[in-house]
């Protein structure tokens, strides 16, 4: 996934150093090896993992990976590589089962939220970047014969049609007189106790499934895209200087219209006025 190797903390105080931008996905898929662990559990786990949209370099690679890159993967199949919290890395590996479903999340950008959905369809294995010494997340304190770092492979299953801005969920938790028919006070209760709003650095998150299955909600139904709120679409400098300078050109040629109407008007005006003195 080739992630970010930026540092940052978590609510906690402890170090989260992500991958993939925050989580970015590699686009090389993983073989089948001895650490997979079969499901033990018949009921599937919600989770968020987090990856910058935005292109940024890290070691002259570009780390971004947006969900129209997910989407582009073979089989919309990618590792999750490049974790470096001991937190997130133990989720992955003892934690996330296959078929257990994912809120794939734009971090680090204008706009962060939820943009798509996803599935695990590989258990726990080594992250064999962290032991590349060219590689981005490369970590000289693990090796083959012990690995620190753990890795999933997701799959995507379809982009969101509406992008669920951390904003909103914000809003949501915060202001009780934002109502949607549709949210429930359950829904309503699971978005305000997400680790998001409250450990927001943690790149790998579990969810609850009634915020997993707010968030499907509000992406799908929608009604909330016409509050006030940070995901309004704001015009650029640029498309408001075009936008005034259009303004203006329209401006000056009914000014002119105007203006010539004026003048055949008052020509018409003294031409009667010059016909009936005659008279």
């Amino acid at each position: 996934m080739v992630r970010s190797t930026r540092t940052v903390r978590n609510a906690s105080g402890s170090k989260d150093v992500t991958g993939k931008s925050e989580a970015r996905a590699s686009s090389t898929k993983a073989s089948s090896d001895d650490h997979v662990k079969p499901s033990t559990s018949s009921l599937a786990s919600c989770w968020l993992m987090k990856a910058e949209p935005d292109p940024r370099l890290e070691k002259g690679i570009d780390i971004s990976f947006s969900v129209d890159k997910f989407a582009e993967m073979p089989d919309a199949i990618t590792q999750w590589d490049g974790v470096r919290n001991p937190e997130a890395r133990t989720m992955m590996r003892e934690k996330m089962k296959i078929g257990d479903k994912v809120l794939f999340y734009h971090s680090n950008c204008k706009l962060p939220g939820i943009a798509g959905l996803a599935k695990v369809v590989k258990e726990g294995y080594p992250d064999y970047t962290a032991w590349d010494a060219k590689h981005p997340y490369f970590d000289p304190k693990t090796d083959k014969e012990n690995p620190k770092w753990f890795m999933v492979d997701v799959q995507l299953e379809r982009k969101l049609p509406n992008l669920v801005p951390l904003a909103l969920l914000q809003l949501l938790r915060d202001d009780s007189s934002k109502k949607l028919d549709y949210l429930t006070k359950a829904h309503r209760n699971a978005i305000s106790s997400m680790q998001l709003l409250n450990r927001g650095r943690l790149s790998v998150q579990y969810v609850e499934p009634d915020a997993y299955d707010a968030i499907i909600l509000l992406a799908d139904q929608g009604g909330w895209q016409e509050w006030p709120g940070k995901w309004q679409v704001k015009a650029s400098k640029k498309e408001v200087k075009e936008q005034d300078e259009k303004k203006a050109v329209n401006e000056n040629e009914e000014s002119k219209k105007r203006g010539t109407s004026d003048a055949n008007e008052s020509e018409s005006t003294q031409k009667r006025s010059r016909t009936s003195r005659r008279k």
